[in-house]
């Protein structure tokens, strides 16, 4: 059996046989010691979750305001799965399947985090500290951010006239991009385009997103102001992360981006 949540005795199965850790043994601190450290995550307490780490451990500075931004933004609840747990009363290398899902705050988004962790503890004047720890970014504050940003510049494009721009966030390669393209050119034909848009979900990862968008687009008259028509839809996004951008890889449906009255 696999141990997930809160424990005083830990179990694992290594090589078919389940170990059991009493919690006053190495491998019974230690486990705590993860324990701790998720449940400062939980509580949003940023210096305690740090408190865990031997300051001195490579890359810990970037770690430390990792942490400090992943927590201002959102909560990280997580389910661990101990994989494997090695070592001697001093010094423990463990193995842990790691899954986070980043819950912001204001309920907006969550994006989840699963990663297979290598973490390296010592015991120091009594205490256990993680001295070595892979990804080094698992900490990293999610990119719901990012994708938000991409969102509201290429709206801001579109009510500028930029229809450039607009379609830079787009991946050329997605599903009717030559459709959307020669839809929003007509729509700019027909006047000035406002959008209001709310954001009313967004799922996913750090690489791929799903954006549920309450989108309201106006279309008026250049000349005299005057609204031409106004569609209000609920339109699904979809995002990828290519190289050090995101784009958008999907939208649905394609016809809010075509000239013509609602239905």
């Amino acid at each position: 059996m696999t141990r997930r949540g809160w424990f005083r005795i830990c179990a694992m199965v290594l090589g078919g046989c389940t170990i059991v850790a009493a919690a006053d043994s190495p491998a019974g601190e230690v486990h705590a010691m993860i324990e701790g450290m998720h449940a400062a995550m939980m509580d949003g307490k940023a210096d305690a979750l740090r408190a865990f780490f031997d300051p001195a451990m490579p890359g810990f500075k970037g770690l430390s305001s990792d942490i400090a931004a992943l927590l201002k933004e959102a909560r990280a609840p997580s389910d661990i799965d101990f994989i494997s747990d090695t070592g001697d009363a001093q010094a423990r290398d463990l193995e842990l399947d790691w899954r986070m899902q980043i819950r912001a705050y204001n309920g907006e988004w969550t994006v989840d985090r699963p990663a297979r962790m290598k973490l390296r503890a010592e015991k120091r004047d009594g205490r256990w500290l993680v001295v070595r720890f892979a990804p080094m970014d698992f900490f990293a504050p999610a990119r719901g951010g990012a994708v938000w940003d991409l969102i509201s510049g290429s709206l801001g494009s579109l009510a500028e006239g930029n229809s450039a721009n607009f379609l830079a966030a787009f991946d050329r390669a997605m599903p009717g991009y030559d459709r959307m393209r020669a839809g929003v050119a007509a729509l700019l034909q027909e006047g000035n385009l406002e959008s209001y848009v709310e954001l009313a979900g967004s799922q996913g990862d750090d690489r791929r997103r799903t954006l549920q968008l309450d989108w309201v687009l106006s279309v008026t008259r250049a000349e005299t102001g005057i609204e031409i028509f106004r569609r209000h839809r609920r339109v699904e996004c979809r995002v990828e992360r290519q190289g050090t951008k995101w784009r958008i890889v999907a939208l649905d449906p394609l016809e809010f981006l075509e000239p013509g009255k609602p239905r």
